[in-house]
């Protein structure tokens, strides 16, 4: 049996958190840059404000209705992703954290759990909600695909009071039959229609497919999501394995179109690039500099720049990979361009017992290589200890990124909230 974990409108939750004043108040949050509406709450969406719709389309609505806006706080909710997952392995031996507010149990590690499965979700969601103030929906099934449908229920039907375990083979009919097939996971918009044309319209009518047809149609994929929702699991809890390529890029708030600006921009994102792929105690032998103007603008022809650099012997030192960003961005920068986004991206990733030296280097050194790792050892554990949010200059930084504060391309988070949980100067005080 597994369990899905899921958060309730979590980036809204965790605004409400700290702002009792909100709990039964409309609020959304806001993409990067202020851009879109990404988070809604339960009383934001019953206003019929949609998801991903742009901000300045509803702006007017939203003060109309008093909706509380705020800019995405990735500080904040990551912090308190943390404090839920953390609560989750405290309650299960086997967890599998599949997204910032997901996470799946596999209870059969668990025989406290299977011996109730309605008291352990009940226990679950009660100590999740009392620990950290998040709301969550608990659903349990004999698949991971059966507790994501499970999980589906809790927020679609409030009679379930955000917990659904469906172990009763009429209730999985029934629920299968009343639940569009678009709303199975791994059913994207694409399969959906593919799947309507050949009379699918239900989870109950995939379910009652032949898997062979299935294969035949969709692929492997597919035919294991049909498979799992009669019951037989496909889908095993995943270990987290290193990311293959590692990309850090962003819009800018403003264009930009001076070489210097977009030397630091590309700087800082190769500086972030690094700290990800030492975080997974990775190298990597190549990484490509890229950067373009808006595709959507009409009065400039769209010019897209990129290059590559290949490092000798693979390499997740800071200084290395900023260097090597400098030296792609002054081959590849063009001169009048109104760049619009600039990023990196890692490639050619292994790990330390699989690098292979370069024979004609005069610079394999242990001890210098040694002390590269302990510097940058050093450098992680200082930011990490003194920097509230990703997005906020480092402690230790290449002087090549420039200080953020005085770049007006960074980008533009105005309605930002404090970092309650990360920022001792944002702690609340009670008086």
């Amino acid at each position: 049996m597994y369990a899905l974990i899921d958060c309730n409108s979590f980036y809204a939750s965790c605004e409400k958190l700290f702002r009792p004043d909100l709990k039964h108040k409309p609020v959304v949050v806001l993409s990067n840059n202020d851009g879109c509406v990404v988070a809604r709450s339960k009383e934001a969406k019953a206003l019929g404000i949609k998801m991903a719709v742009p901000y300045y389309q509803v702006k007017d609505f939203c003060a109309q209705n008093e909706v509380a806006v705020f800019s995405s706080n990735y500080a904040l909710y990551a912090d308190m992703s943390q404090r839920v997952m953390s609560t989750l392995e405290s309650l299960c031996p086997t967890v599998e954290v599949y997204s910032i507010d997901e996470a799946f149990l596999y209870l059969a590690d668990y025989p406290v759990a299977m011996q109730d499965l309605d008291a352990y979700a009940n226990k679950v969601k009660h100590i999740v909600e009392r620990y950290t103030g998040i709301s969550v929906g608990v659903g349990i099934g004999q698949t991971k695909t059966l507790a994501k449908l499970a999980n589906y229920a809790t927020k679609q039907y409030p009679a379930t009071k955000g917990i659904c375990v469906l172990t009763n083979p009429r209730w999985i009919r029934r629920l299968m039959q009343i639940t569009d097939v678009g709303e199975v996971w791994g059913v994207g918009k694409r399969y959906k229609h593919r799947l309507n044309k050949m009379g699918v319209d239900t989870v109950y009518q995939l379910a009652i497919c032949e898997p062979g047809k299935i294969r035949q149609h969709f692929g492997v994929v597919l035919e294991r999501t049909c498979l799992e929702l009669n019951g037989q699991p496909c889908l095993d809890i995943e270990s987290i394995e290193p990311k293959k390529q590692i990309i850090s890029s962003r819009s800018f708030s403003t264009r930009i179109t001076s070489q210097k600006d977009l030397t630091e921009a590309v700087c800082a994102h190769a500086s972030q690039a690094a700290h990800k792929l030492r975080q997974q105690h990775s190298l990597c032998s190549v990484i490509t500099v890229f950067a373009k103007n808006s595709a959507f603008n009409k009065s400039e022809k769209y010019t897209p720049i990129s290059g590559q650099y290949q490092f000798a012997t693979p390499t997740a030192d800071t200084r290395e990979l900023v260097k090597a960003a400098r030296v792609v961005l002054e081959k590849i920068f063009k001169h009048n361009i109104r760049y619009a986004k600039a990023g990196v991206m890692l490639s050619g990733i292994c790990q330390h017992d699989e690098v292979q030296l370069d024979l004609f280097s005069t610079e394999v050194n242990p001890e210098v290589d040694d002390k590269k790792q302990a510097l940058m050892a050093v450098m992680d554990e200082l930011n990490s200890k003194y920097q509230a949010d990703r997005y906020q200059q480092s402690v230790l930084f290449i002087a090549s990124e420039g200080i953020r504060e005085t770049q007006q391309w960074q980008m533009s988070r105005a309605l930002l909230s404090p970092c309650y949980t990360t920022r001792i100067s944002d702690v609340i005080v009670v008086r």
